[in-house]
């Protein structure tokens, strides 16, 4: 038993527009994947996997992504990465004019304005350096130097944050909280 959406349901569901999802049914950039309905009195029925390609579709439409673009986009994944419905598998991310894929954690490669080529990735995660930044400060027990604004550096001595402070105080400090 498969469980579908009408185009009713599936308008509510996405927020795509009646008009937009029979234009992309007919188009054939993305059609429903359960029934495709033939003729009047007959419904299409959109499958989950349809919903979120829709829903994906239409914020890479809302980020300017034209309806042409999207087509390239889904044709090249379709044939290059053999994705039997892009959108609902692809990892994509708007960048400018462009839009890449995400291959893994590491490769990133352009969908559409240069498909194919791969384009250097370079995530810095800041939670987790914080989080790494922290752990070393409270291991070693190298607290945070304060200097109060009206003191000179080069003329009195720093003083250090005492042990007793403990790593709430050097939590705050290394995210910039006081």
């Amino acid at each position: 038993m498969k469980v579908g959406f009408t185009p009713r349901q599936v308008t509510r569901l996405t927020g795509v527009p009646y008009s937009t999802l029979n234009l992309w049914a007919r188009k054939g950039l993305i059609r429903p994947s359960i029934d495709q309905g033939s003729g009047s009195g007959s419904e299409r029925v959109y499958s989950f996997s349809d919903l979120v390609a829709l829903k994906v579709a239409f914020a890479l439409r809302k980020a300017g992504v034209t309806t042409s673009s999207l087509e390239k986009i889904v044709q090249f994944l379709h044939k290059n990465e053999h994705m039997e419905q892009p959108l609902s598998e692809a990892r994509l991310v708007v960048t400018g004019r462009d839009v890449v894929a995400a291959k893994n954690d590491r490769e990133l490669m352009s969908v559409l304005s240069k498909p194919g080529q791969s384009c250097l990735s370079f995530v810095v995660d800041l939670p987790r350096t914080l989080g790494e930044l922290i752990e070393i400060a409270d291991h070693t027990n190298s607290f945070a130097v304060v200097l109060s604004e009206r003191e000179d550096a080069s003329n009195r001595p720093a003083k250090r944050l005492a042990s007793s402070t403990g790593s709430k105080q050097n939590k705050r400090m290394l995210a910039g909280r006081r």
